[in-house]
């Protein structure tokens, strides 16, 4: 009996290690994903559902490493109460993941952004320095303006023609949005074994210690 409880403790502290650096990982994609996301919308929602998991998954990771070294009954039914709450919220959010097309909402809201220049220049600016590209298809779109391109478009904002961002706007959010779309769904897919994986062994770690405290009760009677 206790080397099946050391086995299943050794199992559940990899678990445990893995899960809040997947959840810490889940929590970094949503604050990215917030960012290019229509309040109000189902993507939306379930982005701050991401957080909420990323965060409760840290949380109930801590809860079990605690309840393994206590080898608490209580505490170990605790944290698989609290497994398959996350693994019904994950099922959801692997649901929208599949749905959702990252590509077609950055293209509209970089759609929104051009549609009123003058207003949304400074998001504009920012976007064109933190992915270091230019105009929606390109520096040409500032021409078709009537416009200057303006500084942000150039490294460090230097002006000078060989510093000038050569990349669309569109192409690099589009290359991004792909590229987080199946890296989030595959942290969402690990995520979600992992929790398998913890609810199983635990729920068998805390029917094992069920067990061990009636047989000692009745080896004490």
């Amino acid at each position: 009996m206790a080397l099946k409880i050391s086995i299943l403790k050794a199992i559940l502290a990899v678990a445990n290690t893995v899960l809040p650096l997947l959840g810490i990982g889940l929590i970094a994609l949503s604050v990215y994903e917030l960012n290019t996301s229509t309040p109000g919308t189902m993507q939306h929602i379930s982005i701050v559902i991401q957080i909420f998991i990323g965060s409760f998954v840290v949380l109930t990771s801590f809860l079990g490493c605690f309840g393994l070294c206590r080898v608490s009954l209580g505490l170990t039914w605790s944290y698989v109460i609290c497994m398959l709450i996350l693994l019904t919220f994950q099922i959801y959010l692997i649901t929208v993941a599949g749905v959702t097309d990252y590509v077609q909402n950055t293209t509209d809201h970089l759609n929104k952004l051009w549609s009123n220049v003058t207003v949304n220049a400074a998001e504009i600016a920012q976007v064109e320095q933190q992915y270091e590209c230019c105009g929606k298809l390109g520096s040409k779109d500032y021409i078709l303006l009537e416009r200057r391109i303006p500084k942000n478009c150039y490294r460090n904002f230097s002006g000078q023609e060989s510093d000038l961002f050569k990349e669309s706007c569109l192409t690099v959010l589009q290359g991004m949005a792909r590229k987080c779309g199946s890296t989030g769904l595959a942290i969402k897919l690990t995520l979600f074994g992992f929790e398998v994986v913890a609810l199983f062994f635990a729920g068998f770690m805390g029917i094992t210690i069920r067990n061990m405290r009636r047989r000692d009760q009745f080896v004490d009677n």
